[in-house]
């Protein structure tokens, strides 16, 4: 059997570059899609090198398998459907020659949509064999998230972050340039962030709560400014979930929510961008307004039932719409048409185009790259089969993992430390009743199947292996 405690203190070169490409992750986050997918691509092929030299074994879960299912069966529905939906799309357009390139052809991507699950099953066998450390993750995502948030601070004060990219108004992205996603960046990594302040061992525990106080205060203050309403509401769910679990810090993260509020009113009272911005927002998702209107249509004659009726089909509307209402509309009547398996990998965007040509009724449609819902989106592009594929897949991940945690929660340790923000992370990120970007695009995927792994990996078994 292979020695684990030789290989972590031998200075093998691969085994560095291992390292190295695992904990930069979130940089490559900031620098852009096309660094973040050949980041991932050198660290597959330099950890599946190292694996073999080293002969470190290999495990294969039941969760491995479900996840294999769903991508095999995701590219054999795209590769026997694509075609026919293809040459559609290219009628209904009138384009007379296929301008679909081959990197960005769905059947190719639905087949490398299985990158995911080797990365997933390398991350275990590197955090099995003690290669990675979690804890110098977390440290340089800490180092990253506080360089994004305060680059937006300085955006937003001065209209120029530290690159040059001029402020938007009420959108302030900071190093992200004209992609409007620092909010979505910090929402993800910031919980590895501030559990990332609770491993630092200084001998006066003031110092950690000093520094999470401003570590927390800076991060939600950055997502506000960022503009990106949504994750600041699923930041704010996320940091209820941490007071949930964090008692020792209750406090001090309670105070640093408190400072945040204050900065919030001061900025939203003097500054009219974000006022309108948020205003708009505030009112969408205000349900006492739809309680007032079902009072004046009682009052006008109407009957019960009918004011009733229409203040449950306009909260409704509001509650699932966040401004994707004929997104939404045109993903349900495509899987309508295609309940079972879904039409492939990527074909809501072409697929679209013939529903709004057989809208006999009129329907609120239009079309998209994507559904704007991982959950719309797995459903149309995948079916009932996909989705309950994912469904069974991220409720076997959350049972397990809580119930971890539930058998562990009187120890206040690295182990419980490392797993409560992925937890966070993973849960926020499959939250169904979001907007959101393309369950399958690079960003995203990668950030999601990242998290999994990592989780999966931590298990009573091997979680000594990860300090």
């Amino acid at each position: 059997m292979i020695n684990l405690k030789n290989i972590k203190n031998q200075k093998h070169i691969d085994i560095k570059i291992v390292q190295v490409l695992f904990y930069t992750f979130p940089l490559s986050f900031i620098i852009g899609n096309l660094i973040l997918s050949a980041h991932l691509l050198l660290f597959i092929i330099i950890s599946s090198i190292c694996i073999v030299k080293h002969k470190i074994n290999i495990k294969f879960s039941k969760l491995n398998f479900l996840l294999l299912a769903f991508f095999l069966y995701l590219f054999l529905s795209t590769a026997i459907q694509f075609p026919d939906i293809y040459d559609t799309w290219i009628d209904i357009r009138n384009i007379n020659y296929k301008t679909l390139t081959l990197e960005n052809h769905p059947v190719l991507k639905s087949f490398l949509l299985i990158r995911f699950l080797i990365l997933i099953i390398l991350l275990d066998a590197l955090f099995f064999s003690k290669i990675l450390s979690l804890k110098k993750f977390f440290y340089f995502t800490l180092l990253c998230t506080s360089f994004v948030s305060i680059d937006i601070i300085i955006q937003y004060i001065y209209g120029y972050d530290l690159f040059g990219y001029k402020s938007l108004g009420e959108r302030n992205p900071g190093p992200f340039g004209d992609e409007i996603v620092a909010g979505s960046y910090l929402q993800r990594f910031a919980f590895i962030s501030f559990f990332s302040i609770l491993l630092m061992n200084f001998k006066n525990k003031k110092i950690n709560k000093i520094l999470l106080f401003f570590i927390i205060t800076t991060h939600v203050t950055a997502i506000f400014l960022s503009g990106n309403r949504m994750p600041m509401i699923l930041f704010l769910f996320g940091f209820f979930l941490m007071t949930l679990f964090v008692k020792n810090f209750r406090i001090v993260t309670w105070v640093s929510l408190a400072s945040f509020v204050l900065i919030f009113f001061l900025i939203y009272n003097n500054n009219k961008n974000v006022h309108d911005h948020y205003s708009s927002f505030l009112y969408q998702i205000n349900i006492f307004k739809y309680i007032n209107a079902q009072k004046i249509e009682k009052e006008k004659s109407v009957t019960v039932e009918d004011a009733n009726k229409k203040f449950s089909n306009n909260l409704k509307s509001n509650l699932l719409s966040g401004g994707h209402s004929s997104i939404y509309r045109t993903s349900i009547e495509m899987w309508k048409q295609q309940p079972l398996f879904g039409y492939g990998l990527k074909s809501f965007r072409f697929k679209c185009w013939e529903l709004l040509i057989i809208n006999p009724e009129g329907k609120d449609l239009i079309c998209s790259t994507h559904s704007h819902n991982y959950y719309l989106e797995i459903l149309s592009e995948t079916g009932i089969i996909g989705l309950i594929f994912m469904i069974i897949f991220f409720l076997f991940l959350i049972k397990d993992s809580f119930y971890f945690v539930r058998k562990n929660n009187r120890k206040i340790n690295a182990e419980i430390i490392f797993m409560l923000p992925i937890m966070i992370s993973i849960f926020l990120e499959i939250w169904p009743i979001k907007s959101s970007g393309s369950f399958f695009t690079t960003s995203n995927a990668t950030f999601l199947w990242l998290m999994v792994g990592i989780l999966l990996s931590a298990n009573v078994k091997n979680l000594n292996n990860k300090l």
